[in-house]
């Protein structure tokens, strides 16, 4: 699982912990599950609403 960390334009930031966020169209989706035939839907945001999104690589963080 990876941490996802999305810089809103209003100024806000959330943390999420989901496999994957994929863009789709009008929204982001994240995921959790790896396959695509099997995974679960946790989360819809929509792109207008985002200024960034910024994925924490496990392996860069940690010391």
């Amino acid at each position: 699982m990876a941490r996802y960390e999305i810089n809103y334009l209003d100024g806000n930031t959330e943390t999420i912990l989901v496999d994957r966020v994929e863009e789709e169209g009008t929204q982001y989706t994240a995921y959790l599950g790896t396959n695509e035939d099997h995974s679960e839907i946790v989360s819809h945001i929509p792109v207008a609403n985002v200024r960034s999104i910024h994925r924490a690589d496990a392996k860069a963080v940690s010391s």
